[in-house]
């Protein structure tokens, strides 16, 4: 009879072993599925608690976690406190979850309110240290009519990453046996905090690095936006200093091939000299602004056509224009020439629609200007000191051109003979007086130009022109194979108008 109670006693402990494991692999399975189905560090610890709550009824529980420098733990998740006292520090060592971190060994204590010593330490358990790297900002949750505690280590491959605490008004907490599948939870829980936080962290690493490169997109579009504006400026600034220089000097200065430096050179140019015939009388009959509107407005036509001829306009000396050809650019010394002259020709024929219009507002005094050219070797460079420059033209050859100048009859062309051996094949000519000019030893032989030849005897200009990125030079006496010059040269249009096409 004893031994089949015996049997009946042993089986019914099996039954019971059986069905506790099945609950604790069942309660296994939801935990898990419970904390593993997010990154949230936050939801993990408080899913636990209410989990262990619903369980084992631990009523008042809460889990804090090893902060990075190992010094302290901060409470993470609490359940069932009125006071959550999220954040609130324990140092490692200190109290029993502060014991527990550091042996990493589960502690149980009960029959609390006798032990009056251990009501002090869990009293100072909120660190009230010096330690700068500590201080008590918020006080740890607590029961005060505590009867019973136990504190388990949340550990992951050895090594610490929290404490789980429980607290009760009971005496005991939980039966012994339910010990080993409390600390399986603990330390499954441990492992979910440790992936949410790498989680958390890469979240934060990245969140940085996303405010790194908006910033730097920020310091980007600003100093993009700085280098336009201050582009913007220089190109203001450019087009006011263009004003003051001829567009050859300002391209060479510009692009590097003059130095900004006292330099000068000897070199063969055809000066240009002109100005107006009764001016001084002029300034006299009319009114400041008058004048001063009368003036620019030939000024401004007359370089005009100077440009585009490709003279470099020297200065203005009220009314009087010089101009040269041959520097810092030339197309030869027989074009330069040529160039010069058909120039001088096309101020003529503008100055008369100029004094139309003038006349028709007015102005009685008729507008005549006097033309002198001359072809010789000058010296040309910058002049001047280390703090001003001047870029011109000095010597006989600019003497010898406004001595011809002053020679000539109003609205007339008068040129050397060196000028005129140059242009003689391209302008119809005649001979005037020969002139003694001051330095010159012997007389100078001039002529007046009257009119450009018929196109058919008239040979096609050679072309020499340089822009950045940009070369061309024709000389039709020189080439001998128009035939691959016309196939070259449609090459590149043809790239031209792609790169256009790209641009736009």
């Amino acid at each position: 009879m004893d031994g089949k109670l015996e049997k009946v006693e042993n089986r019914t402990e099996q039954e019971r072993l059986l069905e506790r494991k099945k609950r604790e692999i069942e309660l296994i399975k939801e935990v898990s599925g419970q904390i593993n189905k997010t990154l949230d560090i936050n939801f993990i610890a408080q899913t636990m608690l209410e989990l262990m709550d619903k369980h084992f009824g631990f009523e008042h529980s809460m889990i804090l976690t090893l902060d990075n420098n190992n010094e302290s733990l901060s409470v993470l998740a609490t359940h069932g406190y009125k006071d959550q006292g999220i954040g609130a520090k324990v140092r490692v060592g200190v109290g029993v979850i502060g014991i527990v971190a550091k042996r990493k060994k589960l502690m149980r204590m009960a029959n609390m309110r006798m032990q009056m010593n251990y009501m002090h330490a869990v009293k100072k358990e909120v660190i009230k240290s010096n330690s700068d790297k500590i201080k008590e900002t918020v006080p740890l949750p607590g029961l005060k009519d505590v009867e019973s505690q136990i504190a388990i280590p949340m550990i992951l491959d050895e090594e610490l990453v929290g404490v789980f605490s429980v607290e009760s008004q009971k005496l005991n907490l939980f039966d012994k046996e339910d010990e080993l599948i409390i600390t399986i939870l603990a330390n499954q829980t441990a492992s979910a905090l440790k992936h949410a936080n790498l989680y958390k962290l890469e979240q934060e690493r990245l969140n940085q690095l996303n405010q790194a490169h908006s910033d730097l997109a920020d310091l980007n579009q600003n100093l993009e936006k700085k280098v336009e504006e201050r582009t913007s400026e220089l190109v203001e600034l450019s087009k006011k200093l263009a004003k003051y220089f001829s567009p050859q000097v300002y391209e060479s200065i510009f692009s590097g091939k003059l130095d900004v430096t006292v330099k000068t050179q000897r070199k063969q140019l055809t000066v240009f000299f002109s100005d107006l015939q009764g001016f001084t009388e002029l300034t006299e009959r009319l009114e400041p602004e008058i004048l001063t509107e009368l003036l620019t407005d030939y000024l401004t036509e007359m370089s005009k056509i100077a440009i585009k001829w490709g003279g470099t306009i020297d200065k203005y000396i009220g009314d009087a224009i010089l101009v040269f050809f041959g520097d810092p650019s030339s197309n030869g010394h027989r074009e330069d020439a040529i160039n010069c002259v058909a120039m001088a020709s096309e101020m003529i024929e503008k100055l008369s629609g100029i004094r139309n219009k003038w006349l028709n507002r007015g102005v009685s005094k008729t507008l005549n200007a006097r033309i002198g050219i001359h072809s010789a070797v000058c010296t040309v460079g910058n002049f001047g000191s280390q703090d001003r420059l001047d870029y011109t033209v000095i010597g006989n050859g600019v003497n010898l051109a406004s001595r011809l100048e002053s020679n000539a009859k109003a609205n007339k062309i008068l040129i050397s003979e060196d000028t005129y051996l140059l242009i003689k094949e391209t302008f119809t000519c005649i001979e005037k007086e020969t002139i003694s000019v001051k330095g010159v030893s012997y007389p100078v032989k001039t002529y007046e130009v009257l009119e450009k030849k018929e196109a058919s005897k008239v040979k096609i200009q050679p072309i020499n022109k340089e822009m950045p990125g940009f070369s061309l030079k024709y000389n039709p006496s020189e080439l001998s194979d128009n035939d691959t010059a016309i196939k070259l040269v449609s090459d590149v249009l043809k790239r031209l108008e792609k790169q256009k096409s790209l641009d736009d």
